[in-house]
């Protein structure tokens, strides 16, 4: 019992007489700014390149939002919008779809349609 109590004195003497060195203190708070500045600066940099090449990567985008130059056919005599429709549509297209394109894209209620007339083509 009488060493237990001398070691538990000792260990108590030895922990109280241990202080944290002011050097040390420095040097772990040094390295946290460091960390701090490194992380925040990581940070910055990718905000700062992810609003960039926001603005500047949709070159592409606007120049597929410009509008292409469109077609148009003039109406002859005895021409049809399916007659056009079939002469003017992509091999395998669906030439119903295309008579609609043409009539939304001129604003034709029905199919009537005029000599001389002009029409865009989808």
């Amino acid at each position: 019992m009488y060493q237990n109590s001398q070691m538990l004195a000792q260990y108590n003497r030895s922990s109280a007489a241990v202080s944290i060195d002011p050097a040390s203190k420095l040097k772990k708070n040094r390295t946290y700014v460091r960390v701090m500045i490194f992380v925040i600066s990581v940070t910055l940099l990718l905000f700062v390149g992810g609003t960039v090449s926001a603005w500047v990567g949709n070159d592409d985008a606007y120049a597929k939002g410009a509008a292409p130059a469109q077609s148009y056919v003039v109406v002859s005599q005895g021409d049809t919008l399916w007659s056009i429709a079939s002469s003017h549509a992509a091999k395998g297209q669906d030439v119903r779809e295309y008579v609609f394109q043409i009539k939304r894209l001129n604003n034709l209620k029905n199919v009537t349609i005029h000599e001389g007339q002009k029409l865009l083509l989808p």
